[in-house]
């Protein structure tokens, strides 16, 4: 009897060892030894096994030192292709970027080797490492297919004839949450090391050693330009930013706005591993080139709909590598689309169909909260969905965070609000399963809302406010099927813990419009990506916004209102649908863009450019 109940005591801790507890608001979702599954009547789904072929890390990590140069092990026997290499000179120029060299490096078994004395020393050593004792080589892997995975880059020290790699700083620094008196510079590095930046004669210190570093900027001057100076070890990178001006204080200014950079077709750098790197970089020189004072963008940055956490990471770590050379200067501003997904899948294998839920336990392996963790954006949003009238359980939390996902900044008098529509994102499964729809927004954003537009009204230093969102109110190409719209059918809507929302998708869709231009009489206009292709749309009382069989209630606009979508960044593009509002629909077009918007006191002025040819596409006047 003894060894039978201490048998049955093991199987119990081996079957919690081994099962995950599942968020009250999902229904029909389970877990037990074998993994998370989806129950489809008596059928058992399991969630697709995640294989991760590679490790993140071990991409920048993986050069060891020695007398000849670098040896690189990736731990992933399956690599096979080239390796590009090349310094960064740091001194060259305010936007440092590797210049590969004429040789490169074949990748065999996941190893390569780099002879940096034979091949980079002499008249090829551009950054003096032979003089100096140290450098900064960058480098790419390319598989046997050609398709580019990763650009790295690694710090290495030369003293008795020997290489040694040393802390490098693998990701940034980049400037978040400009203010009038400073910034805070977060930057990663491929170790844990204690960091510090250097402005005039004042040391901004990490506390600790750490990889993952955000120092805060302060005691600066307002509208005032400033050199920095990162320190990591006996390395120093130098760049500049400017601080914000006073609030209110209305001097002429430049921002820049776009969306979906997931990668494209064509080849090349339009595919690094998850994002299309050549017009990403186009849209971030223009940015710099028009002098833009911070760059909103807002969804699908990558591929994403990832199972695995480690190649979702290398994506975002990707497009960070793309803008990084403007972004030591100037804040790119993200925001959360669909397909920064990361999902449990479950794939039924008798009918081939797939369901996509949000990846769970939420606090550090959901969507959510790896979006979190790979940016530095405000933390003034909403807490969560929890406490609201669907949160099955008011004791414990079981919504993801909105942290980092929805926000507001200011930037002079303009403020800027960014929702999350693809918050607790199910893709599909609506039917069997608990999620949010693609483009709702849900109760306790929706009052987050209703709180910041109104303080932002109360706000005598903010004259502009812009709406920042994934996707569309009005999809006008490639989205008329789902966004705000779904083909005119409100029946579509949130579900939690089996429990389907009370409104559909059109009535919060008209809920926000009220919201936004009834009650507020400084939104300017909302800025939405998704469809991928750039138009101005014109909302006003006349526009058709209803399917002719809509019988709920139907909200009357009080003034004339825009809508400027920008998912032109690089993503394969969509062309113009026929909708009940295209006439009102201005300049539909699916060249690659950037809107650029003007701002001098009372005044907006937009212009949109092509990144890649400079052609001016569009520009008008939204406020005189």
């Amino acid at each position: 009897m003894k060894i039978l109940t201490t048998l049955v005591l093991f199987i119990a801790i081996f079957s919690m060892a081994f099962s995950q507890e599942v968020p009250a608001i999902y229904s029909n979702i389970g877990s037990d030894d074998k993994g998370v599954f989806l129950q489809i009547e008596k059928k058992k789904i399991y969630s697709k096994e995640v294989n991760n072929q590679f490790l993140y890390k071990d991409l920048y990590t993986a050069a060891i030192g020695n007398r000849e140069g670098l040896t690189f092990n990736f731990k992933y026997p399956e690599l096979t292709g080239t390796l590009y290499y090349g310094f960064i000179n740091y001194n060259d120029g305010s936007y440092p970027q590797p210049v590969y060299f004429r040789e490169s490096s074949p990748i065999k078994v996941g190893i390569c080797n780099i002879p940096i004395k034979r091949y980079l020393s002499g008249k090829f050593d551009m950054i003096n490492w032979e003089e100096n004792g140290k450098g900064v080589l960058g480098y790419r892997i390319v598989n046997d297919k050609g398709r580019m995975i990763y650009d790295g880059r690694v710090a290495f020290s030369h003293k008795d004839g020997l290489f040694k790699v040393e802390p490098t700083v693998i990701e940034g620094p980049f400037i978040n949450l400009l203010n009038p008196n400073g910034t805070t510079i977060s930057f990663t590095t491929s170790t844990p090391v204690a960091a510090s930046i250097r402005i005039k004669d004042k040391i901004y210190k990490d506390k600790k050693a750490v990889e993952k570093h955000e120092i805060k900027i302060d005691n600066l001057k307002a509208n005032t330009k400033y050199r920095y100076t990162l320190l990591v070890n006996d390395f120093e990178y130098e760049f500049g930013f400017e601080t914000a001006p006073e609030p209110g204080s209305r001097k002429a200014f430049t921002f820049a706005y776009g969306s979906d950079s997931r990668a494209g077709n064509g080849g090349g750098e339009r595919n690094i591993f998850g994002t299309n790197t050549y017009i990403m970089k186009r849209i971030a020189a223009l940015a710099k080139a028009e002098n833009a004072k911070f760059v909103q963008f807002t969804g699908d940055l990558i591929n994403g709909y990832e199972t695995s956490r480690e190649r979702m990471n290398l994506q975002y770590a990707n497009w960070k590598h793309t803008v990084e050379p403007f972004w030591h200067h100037m804040p790119f501003v993200v925001g959360f689309g669909n397909h920064e997904a990361y999902n449990h899948i479950f794939k039924d294998t008798v009918s081939s169909r797939s369901y996509y839920i949000d990846h769970f336990p939420f606090k550090n392996e959901s969507a959510e909260s790896l979006f979190q963790d790979n940016f530095v954006l405000p933390k003034n949003g909403p807490l969560s969905e929890d406490n609201s009238a669907y949160d099955p359980n008011a004791d414990k939390i079981d919504f993801p965070s909105y942290k980092e996902s929805v926000y507001w900044y200011s930037y002079d008098n303009v403020a800027v609000v960014a929702l999350n529509s693809d918050y607790f994102y199910a893709p599909s499964g609506l039917n069997f399963t608990s999620g949010n729809l693609h483009a709702f927004i849900m109760d306790n954003q929706l009052k987050w809302l209703q709180k910041t537009l109104k303080k932002l009204e109360k706000n005598k230093n903010i004259d502009h406010v812009f709406l920042t969102i994934h996707t569309p109110f009005f999809p006008n190409g490639g989205h008329v099927k789902d966004d705000m719209w779904y083909g005119g059918d409100n029946s579509r809507r949130a579900v939690v813990n089996g429990v389907a929302y009370q409104k559909g998708i059109i009535e919060r869709r008209d809920e926000l419009l009220d919201l936004i231009v009834n009650k507020s009489k400084k939104t300017v206009a909302i800025m939405s990506g998704d469809e991928h292709n750039y138009n101005l749309l014109t909302i006003n009382n006349d526009m058709k916004r209803y399917p002719d069989d809509y019988t709920h209630e139907k909200v009357e606009l009080s003034r004339t209102f825009y809508q400027i979508n920008n998912g032109a960044a690089g993503a394969p593009y969509y062309a113009q649908e026929e909708t009940p509002w295209s006439a009102n629909v201005r300049n539909f077009s699916t060249q690659n863009a950037l809107v650029l918007i003007d701002v001098d006191g009372a005044k907006i002025h937009v212009r949109v450019k092509n990144p890649d040819t400079l052609e001016l596409i569009d520009e008008y006047t939204l406020r005189e």
